[in-house]
């Protein structure tokens, strides 16, 4: 990598940006398509420690990008509270901060093309590199959230056939794959199902027309009132993400509001991804349609899979006397206990700046050189 020169500190005049980095889209067909680059856009990196204007390059850090890869329900509870409006957007915001560090790809169900109200999900954004740098919009972060803002919620909740159909678009991809399921409520869908008063999703949500609580009517088999679709679709379900995660794909599950009726089925596919929590629920359960609450919980799966505190750069930076560490596009100062230190190609956050990055509050993690290291 070039080095990258200082130009105008104390400045008022922005130089080039220097050493951009061009993002790669990766389809799930094979690695390494390469798209065009977009066009620079400003970076705060170029912000010197004096308030002047420097020429920065950012860093790149060493090795290939996790696969991200969203399965998202978009049945028509999901309407409720903005459920599907608040998801969406936290989505955008993780792979706007992750930038260049995680290819995502994203599929919903029920399929969105589709008038059929429980057609298998559709993988409606292919697993693709972020934008360099993190914490700026990028034409694939500008993508995905064109392709989010199309949908809306509407239709059943067909889990189980939307993980077998996307299985082996997933199982594919090169590098290390995790599976991210959002769902506010039980599968169904399964026209071939059939099942008893306890398995009845209108009997466990307690739904209107209610079949009494006593039973042992069966509201699925009462054409006046369910059909067989409304059979909660569970071993299907837990079988179709136990085949994933025999592939070496961890499957992570987020409960969303309303999910609590089918929190034991929730448990039960977290441990059959081979991701159950140490404490219960096994699951992540976001209790309110707040966008807080998502966000902790997405963040939290994210920094699981993409935090670290040793930042492996793929060259040594030209003048270790002009390298900075941003989170969340703040610069952190390199001195004291929370701050970071340089060992060739190797950057290694400290104290409680490193504890934030583990726990998934920065998930923007930079490293840039052109302005002289910040240390107070």
């Amino acid at each position: 990598m070039a080095a990258a020169m200082i130009a105008g500190c104390g400045s008022a005049d922005r130089p080039a940006q220097l050493g951009s980095v061009e993002p790669k889209d990766v389809s799930p067909d094979g690695p390494g398509q390469t798209f065009q680059s977009t066009a620079p856009v400003p970076l705060s990196c170029n912000l010197g420690p004096d308030g002047g204007v420097c020429a920065c390059d950012d860093q790149p850090l060493l090795g290939d990008p996790p696969n991200l890869y969203f399965i998202l329900d978009r049945s028509g509870s999901m309407a409720e509270d903005n459920k599907w409006s608040t998801v969406a957007s936290v989505i955008e915001t993780l792979v706007i901060d992750l930038g260049p560090r995680a290819i995502v790809g994203v599929t919903v169900f029920p399929d969105p093309r589709s008038t059929d109200t429980c057609a298998a999900g559709f993988e409606v954004f292919p697993p693709t590199r972020g934008d360099a740098p993190a914490g700026q919009v990028g034409s694939s972060e500008s993508q995905l959230v064109q392709v989010l803002g199309r949908i809306g919620p509407n239709g059943g909740t067909p889990t189980a056939a939307t993980i077998e159909a996307a299985a082996p678009r997933i199982e594919a991809l090169t590098g290390k794959t995790y599976v991210i399921l959002a769902t506010d409520g039980g599968p169904n869908c399964n026209a071939a199902a059939s099942c008893d008063y306890s398995q009845c999703e209108l009997n466990i949500e307690n739904a209107a027309p209610a079949c009494p609580a006593a039973g042992p009517h069966d509201c699925c088999g009462d054409p006046t009132i369910g059909d067989s679709t409304s059979c909660l679709d569970a071993q299907p379900t837990i079988d179709a993400v136990a085949a994933i995660a025999k592939n070496n794909i961890p499957v992570y599950v987020v409960g969303v509001p309303g999910s609590a009726p089918y929190g034991a089925l929730l448990d039960r596919l977290a441990q059959a991804g081979g991701t159950a929590r140490p404490t219960e629920p096994s699951y992540f359960a976001v209790d309110t349609a707040d966008v807080a609450a998502f966000t902790t919980a997405i963040f939290s799966i994210a920094a699981e899979i993409t935090g670290t505190c040793t930042l492996t750069l793929d060259a040594v930076p030209p003048d270790p006397m002009q390298v900075n560490v941003f989170l969340d596009e703040q610069v952190l100062p390199q001195t004291g206990a929370d701050g970071w230190t340089l060992d060739g190609q190797t950057v290694t956050l400290l104290g409680q700046s490193c504890q934030e990055v583990k726990a998934g509050q920065v998930l923007d993690v930079r490293v840039v050189a052109g302005c002289p290291t910040l240390q107070r």
